[in-house]
């Protein structure tokens, strides 16, 4: 047995030893539950992988990716930009994205192939137009005999003009021809402000790039205003938004609030031209002098599918009866758009 004092030394070396693993455990601690927590939030985080396509159907994620793509503390977007809409069509199929950005007609054969997508909204309305730089031409009959240029056979602006002449009793077979022989609008856009080609069907931003290097540009159809003397609706849905249907039994909720961001972010880029067209051209989607030249003409907004559904089921119908193979050969029904 030892002595008193060294009984009481031992005693007061183990409080303080003790005494200094209780402090290390209260500055520890709180650093564990922390470290705990992040990795737990990091496990739980969802990244909602966003396809968009170069040009103005894109432009609405400017919004998005300006900000870093988040949504809130435990969600966010990854955004990708393809150079055509069969890249985004391969993704959405095979589950690498989420949410995607399409031509309304592409959307409408997907759904008939059996991808599993909802339509969530309306994001780009009619911004088509066909010009010219002849005074001649005022009316239908003095468009006889002429040769209009068409980026591409099957697209939009193939069958809206023809949709448009049958309308109005012209037969595009023999009244006019039309000519597909240079697919890309940028390329058309060099031709027609060198005169090579007097007659020319264009979108955005192509269209305010014509007129900004022709400026005896005459407009002899608004496509937009024709649709509505058509059909009794402002315009017609050229772009939509859809999403998995996966993604939105899994996440509803996220869904409902990625929705909202993509509303703000087009908003964002209407009201923001020339700093949105600086974060298009970021993302590599168009150029940043030509994105600031068209946003203002690309009649982008959103619309939900709700609100949507009755322009959209029209637009479908016109085209069924028009080529009916445009759309996957069936008119989509209700349960392709989202409920709001």
């Amino acid at each position: 047995m030892g002595t008193l004092e060294h009984r009481v030394n031992t005693s007061m070396k183990l409080k303080r030893v003790m005494l200094t693993m209780f402090i290390v455990l209260l500055i520890v601690s709180p650093l564990s539950s922390q470290a705990v927590k992040e990795a737990q939030n990091e496990r739980d985080h969802v990244t909602v992988n966003l396809g968009a396509m170069k040009g103005p159907s894109g432009f609405g994620v400017a919004g998005i990716t300006q900000k870093g793509g988040v949504i809130n503390e435990m969600a966010s977007f990854n955004v990708k930009v393809h150079a055509t809409f069969n890249e985004v069509i391969a993704k959405l199929a095979n589950g690498e994205l989420d949410m995607a950005f399409l031509p309304t007609n592409v959307a409408a054969n997907l759904y008939a192939k059996g991808v599993p997508i909802k339509l969530a909204a309306v994001t780009g309305q009619g911004m088509l137009q066909f010009i010219t730089t002849d005074p001649q031409v005022v009316e239908f009959e003095d468009l006889r005999g002429t040769s209009i240029a068409i980026p591409g056979a099957g697209g939009s602006p193939d069958q809206l003009t023809q949709i448009y002449f049958t309308a109005f009793g012209y037969d595009t077979t023999d009244f006019v021809t039309l000519d597909y022989s240079i697919a890309s609008p940028a390329q058309l856009v060099q031709m027609y402000a060198a005169g090579k080609k007097d007659f020319v069907v264009l979108p955005e931003p192509f269209l305010s790039m014509a007129k900004a290097k022709q400026p005896k540009t005459i407009i002899l159809l608004d496509y937009q205003s024709l649709w509505g003397a058509l059909t009794g609706t402002d315009n017609y849905p050229m772009t939509v938004l859809v999403v998995r249907d996966t993604f939105i039994a899994e996440h509803p909720e996220l869904v409902s609030l990625a929705l909202d961001e993509v509303a703000m972010s087009i908003d964002w880029v209407n009201t923001n031209v020339e700093q949105a067209a600086q974060e298009i051209e970021k993302q590599e989607i168009l150029s940043a002098e030509l994105a600031q030249l068209s946003i203002p003409n690309c009649n982008l907004g959103y619309i939900n599918a709700t609100d949507a559904y009755e322009s959209v089921d029209m637009y479908y119908n016109i085209l069924y009866g028009f080529d009916y193979e445009s759309i996957g050969s069936a008119v989509p029904n209700e349960d392709f758009y989202l409920e709001k």
